[in-house]
């Protein structure tokens, strides 16, 4: 699953290169849950935003219900950076 993280995480720091200057994804399991701690800085005011998407192990069994909770989890990390650079696009307006 790392090389799909890996994978997700450089398609999407690709994606945004134009707004992201910095872009990570750290994975940690602890007690039963799996822990996405994201970080971000924007080009345009080099703040680090980070948060922490937290899900139940017992969320996916096999390979492929894990490939759609991660899947969907990076809809939820672009979501986040897409919010990011609209408030930067209203602040500089």
């Amino acid at each position: 699953m790392k090389a799909y993280v890996d994978k997700l995480s450089a398609d999407l720091a690709e994606q945004y290169k134009l707004y992201i200057e910095t872009f990570m994804v750290d994975l940690w399991s602890d007690h039963g849950l799996v822990e996405f701690r994201v970080g971000y800085a924007l080009r345009s005011d080099h703040k680090l935003r980070s948060t922490v998407f937290k899900i139940e192990a017992t969320e996916a069994i096999n390979d492929i219900e894990r490939r759609a909770v991660i899947a969907a989890l990076f809809l939820e990390i672009e979501d986040h950076i897409d919010e990011a650079i609209a408030g930067q696009v209203v602040a500089t307006n």
